[in-house]
């Protein structure tokens, strides 16, 4: 660990538009977490475009984190590592760990921490994305084992109002896209994208949806910040 013993220091690289995860993870996180963040210029939520945020501002992104010396670096956009499946997910924590010299974690690899810790084989999964970016999450969850039983996308590009998607909008798709037969057969109902505001809205979600583990994207990655930060403390 290259920051003080107590701490764990985090690189947080979001797409430019995205409001959501910085709040999620400084509200969520305890205070001995570092957190220091990059932008990826990405004008809206559409497949084009998180292609030229990975291809032309990752690198940069990656480049200014170094800087900071952190122990660990997060890609935060769910959609973006899905676009090509499992494989172009680990490309790109390789290229992180080249670039910035820590420990890289995906949303994609910290669900799969999660719902191997909830024993969670059957997935619903619901997005805010457009359908090929939602295509795409559907079959890297797939690739990675799990049966989709449903899945649903809100068809939203404009990422700003991705991020006013509140607790009672997200119900309501829900609601409108999903049986409740299927709910209950589900292991999980999975909220994707970082800058859906998921995280604050799990005390309506769960009040809603009792019968099933609600998991989202800056939870999952949350989470496993958190496991790695406990490693960090209890080692002293």
């Amino acid at each position: 660990m290259t920051s003080q013993s107590d701490t764990l220091r985090v690189g947080l690289l979001v797409p430019s538009s995205n409001l959501t995860m910085e709040m999620d993870f400084h509200r969520e996180l305890p205070e001995e977490v570092e957190i220091a963040t990059a932008r990826m210029l990405l004008p809206e939520t559409t497949k084009e475009a998180e292609v030229v945020m990975i291809e032309k501002w990752l690198q940069r992104a990656n480049l200014d984190l170094s800087t900071v010396k952190p122990d660990l670096t997060v890609f935060g956009c769910t959609s973006g590592g899905a676009l090509f499946g499992q494989d172009h997910d680990r490309k790109i924590m390789r290229q992180i760990e080249n670039e910035t010299g820590s420990e890289a974690i995906s949303i994609l690899s910290a669900l799969s921490e999660e719902f191997t810790l909830l024993g969670a084989k059957k997935l619903v999964v619901i997005t805010p994305y457009v359908q090929n970016l939602t295509d795409a999450v559907g079959a890297s969850l797939g690739e990675d084992g799990y049966e989709i039983l449903a899945i649903g996308g809100m068809g939203i590009t404009d990422n700003l109002e991705i991020g006013r998607q509140g607790a009672k909008k997200i119900i309501s798709f829900i609601d409108e896209t999903v049986n409740s037969t299927t709910l209950k057969e589900a292991d999980c109902l999975f909220l994707s994208c970082t800058n859906l505001p998921a995280v604050r809205a799990l005390p309506e979600l769960r009040t809603r949806f009792p019968e099933i583990p609600i998991m989202t994207s800056n939870l999952s990655v949350i989470n496993a910040v958190r496991r790695r930060y406990d490693k960090v403390r209890h080692s002293e």
